[in-house]
């Protein structure tokens, strides 16, 4: 089964696929929003999918649950390691370029169909460090990779602008972070694979469905984390302004 946001990618694939003996492609070009019932319905076993900013990892999460059985395989230009190690994490078979030739995209989605994994060298994990996050430091996360300032994160989280720096403090220890900036790019580069949530009315997300489905920001991958020593005594004030 075929996911391709672009109609003639989606008809070239489709007809590279069909013309061999190895594939039979299953349903027809879908959106983002019937990706899930398709999958649901179709139970492919191999699902390629090309790796849109719609497709966040909770989307992922949900088409795994929905069939367990099935490999899927993103299909892209550019992954950064922070989301090579989360889709791995999550069971995904595999990652593939769409600058791949014909022969060695056959030979890749043929390698994947009878089990083995691929993974090109767009993700390097390897490389990638997971930090753990507590639940209080993933809300302040997830705030200010949002743009609120630390008054508005401290009025959404009933804590005070004081509270709040000391946890900035602790967080670009942690993570190696030197400023607000680079933690909210950090917070940016996960939230970009569908783990943060905030409703925008000062709260966050609690409906069962949608709480599941775009759970807080349970850790940050980090790429080289390089610490500066002397945290948090040497951490410039404007750095947490």
């Amino acid at each position: 089964m075929l996911f391709i946001d672009e109609p003639p990618l989606f008809l070239g694939a489709a007809c590279i696929l069909s013309a061999t003996s190895d594939f039979e492609v299953i349903g027809g070009n879908v959106g983002i929003i019937d990706l899930l019932p398709s999958v649901k319905r179709e139970r492919p076993d191999v699902l390629l999918v090309d790796l849109i900013p719609e497709l966040t990892l909770a989307l992922l999460s949900l088409l795994r649950e929905a069939a367990p059985e099935c490999r899927i395989v993103l299909w892209t230009r550019l992954l950064g390691d922070e989301m090579g190690q989360q889709v791995r994490e999550l069971g995904i078979a595999g990652i593939m370029r769409r600058t791949l030739s014909i022969d060695e995209f056959l030979g890749q989605l043929l390698k994947i169909a009878v089990g083995q994994g691929v993974f090109d060298s767009l993700a390097a994990p390897e490389r990638s460090t997971r930090v753990h996050l507590t639940r209080r430091e993933s809300q302040i996360v997830t705030l200010l990779a949002q743009g609120l300032k630390n008054k508005e994160i401290a009025t959404c989280l009933g804590l005070t602008e004081g509270t709040v720096k000391s946890y900035l403090v602790s967080l670009f220890q942690k993570v190696g972070a030197r400023d607000r900036f680079d933690l909210t790019v950090l917070g940016l580069k996960n939230a970009y694979c569908g783990q943060a949530s905030w409703d925008g009315h000062g709260g966050f997300v609690t409906e069962p469905e949608e709480a599941r489905a775009r759970p807080f920001l349970k850790s940050l991958i980090l790429v080289k984390p390089k610490r500066r020593s002397g945290y948090p005594e040497d951490v410039p004030k404007a750095a947490l302004a």
